[in-house]
């Protein structure tokens, strides 16, 4: 005779409070973002630039290595600084749904790694973008980072398929920014729409779920042996 686990201990934390602690994350995670955005209009101050007020028709005398307006790339860079928390918490939401569809539980520092390397890309985008433009930059930190992310998908999930989603997430994932930061006219009319759409999204794949469980499936016991507790998704 065998007999299942309870419900989880209170060591463990359901899926739904994962959802709410990572959403927490993702908000924290974005204040050293608004640092980067300080970082470059400090860095358009010593140029004497003035990137509230450059207009993209009149030239710029302080331009890069490859002849790009530094104002542009300044502006361009605060600009995607501004999207960081929808972007970190896009990040983090396609993480969390890997998590649910393989069963594989994902630990809050692995999140934390995530968060720290997004983080880093605006660093990468900012430097960049000081010597060959923010088109170009934009394009090797957000490669570099993709790849990266999908690596450790493959790290965590232990599956090539798994990395190779990852990859295609992300990929569409930094090209919707990009367009988002070019389109400044239609920014938030396409921010809003896809936004909506990946909460419809989450809501699809999520509509079985049972976001009271911990994520893990009872193990039998022996008979009048002790229950094994849960591993909290902390540990």
């Amino acid at each position: 005779m065998t007999i299942l686990n309870p419900s989880p201990t209170r060591g463990s934390f359901s899926i739904g409070a994962k959802f709410f602690l990572l959403f927490a994350l993702a908000v924290l995670m974005s204040i050293p973002g608004f640092f980067v955005h300080s970082l470059a209009t400090d860095r358009a101050g010593q140029h004497h630039i003035d990137t509230n007020s450059v207009s993209v028709e009149q030239p710029q005398p302080h331009r890069s290595l490859l002849g790009v307006p530094l104002a542009d790339s300044y502006r361009s860079t605060e600009r995607a600084t501004k999207y960081i928390t929808l972007f970190l918490g896009l990040v983090f939401l396609t993480y969390f749904l890997f998590e649910l569809t393989t069963g594989k539980r994902v630990h809050a520092g692995q999140y934390a790694l995530v968060g720290i390397a997004q983080t880093i890309f605006y660093l990468l985008l900012l430097s960049l973008a000081e010597h060959v433009g923010f088109d170009l930059a934009f394009l090797i930190a957000g490669l570099a980072t993709v790849l990266l992310f999908s690596i450790n998908a493959e790290w965590i999930f232990r599956s090539r398929a798994v990395a190779l989603r990852a990859f295609a997430v992300f990929t569409l994932l930094y090209s919707f920014i990009y367009v988002l930061l070019r389109l400044e006219d239609y920014a938030l009319l396409v921010g809003s729409i896809t936004s909506f759409a990946a909460v419809a999204i989450t809501m699809y794949m999520t509509r079985t779920m049972d976001w009271y469980s911990s994520g893990a499936q009872p193990t039998p016991a022996p008979a009048g042996a002790p229950n094994p507790t849960r591993e909290s998704w902390l540990d």
